[in-house]
């Protein structure tokens, strides 16, 4: 086969965002061989790089409110947008990142990734959830780690996540914690900050959600900084600059942001769930804890011994060159093809 033309599609296409990303790094990857596409309704932050923007009428599916209980008649506008642009663009395949999306995508060529779904009340995203999941079973799915696979309960191909070139170490260290990802409750950020209370030292906080505005009243009288959205380059240099990396996320179907802090010489500190331990090597990258007074316990150790936390940080770097988004998109294309 030559050329494929190849279609991403997600209900969004924000910066900032897990699934998002992955699909830039492919997409900009995938498109020097390829005619690629990103098909998506919310677009925003990323430039079109070897693929073209295609903007659909979706908005995001779930947000966690009454919104939500317009799934179907967003689907069945979807529905019909998706027809016209296959009737037009002809895709090869659909390489699809919301499984809720699945009643309308099962009907094209399509390869789903499963990204995983936070814990969450919902009972209506549950529900649907549960439906789709079992849906596209029989479908070619990847899963971005093996924690997911393992969740979903169906066999598939397991391709983690790759990292940039641009994360990389320097020998900077100005005395204070990071934390990147949403604003959001199952981030569990409380525990940060009550950790940079207790520990007397200072956390960053970039990224933006919908729990900001509570957070940044718990951490009033608090060594925390709230950051809010930074550009790509002011990012890496937080990284760079950081003592250490922390999260106290209750759930990650990967966690990019370790592998992140990793490449830019810094260990991390994160509870031992989901697939965590696939992107922290315990005692030797970084630390994973059973509970918040361990947590307390070993960002002590990192906050007071600058030799065991620059050890940890050149095993960090070291384990950080397994990711590549190289080997991730050609590993995608494979699978694509098929």
């Amino acid at each position: 086969m030559n050329k494929l033309k190849i279609a991403f599609v997600n209900d969004t296409f924000v910066q900032g965002r897990g699934a998002d990303t992955v699909i830039y790094e492919l997409a900009k990857r995938l498109g020097k061989n390829n005619e690629v596409y990103v098909i998506a309704s919310e677009i925003s932050g990323f430039k079109e790089e070897n693929f073209n923007f295609i903007k659909v009428e979706l908005g995001k599916l779930f947000k966690g409110n009454l919104s939500d209980f317009g799934y179907f008649s967003k689907l069945k506008k979807f529905e019909e947008q998706i027809i016209e642009l296959q009737k037009k663009y002809r895709f090869d395949v659909f390489s699809v990142h919301h499984i809720g999306l699945g009643p309308v995508m099962n009907k094209f060529k399509t390869i789903y990734t499963w990204h995983g779904s936070p814990p969450t009340k919902n009972i209506f995203r549950k529900m649907i959830s549960f439906y789709f999941k079992k849906k596209v079973k029989n479908q070619d799915i990847i899963f971005i780690s093996k924690y997911m696979e393992s969740q979903f309960g169906a066999k598939g191909y397991v391709i983690r996540n790759g990292l940039s070139k641009e994360f990389k170490p320097s020998k900077e260290d100005e005395n204070f914690m990071l934390y990147v990802g949403r604003l959001e409750k199952h981030k569990n950020l409380t525990d940060l900050i009550k950790l940079s209370r207790i520990i007397r030292f200072k956390l960053k906080i970039v990224g933006y959600g919908p729990e900001e505005q509570f957070l940044k009243e718990r951490a009033k009288g608090a060594p925390v900084e709230f950051m809010g959205r930074i550009d790509r380059k002011k990012l890496i240099k937080l990284y760079q600059r950081c003592s250490f990396f922390v999260s106290a996320s209750k759930w990650e179907g990967f966690g990019l942001i370790f592998i992140e802090a990793a490449a830019c010489g810094k260990p991390s500190i994160a509870y031992n769930l989901g697939a965590i331990p696939e992107v922290i090597i315990n005692k030797k990258t970084g630390f994973l804890v059973k509970n918040f007074k361990d947590f307390v316990s070993k960002s002590k150790i990192l906050k007071e011994n600058l030799i065991i936390r620059k050890g940890m940080g050149k095993k960090a770097l070291e384990f950080s060159k397994v990711f590549n988004w190289d080997k991730t998109s050609k590993y995608y294309l494979d699978v694509l093809k098929k």
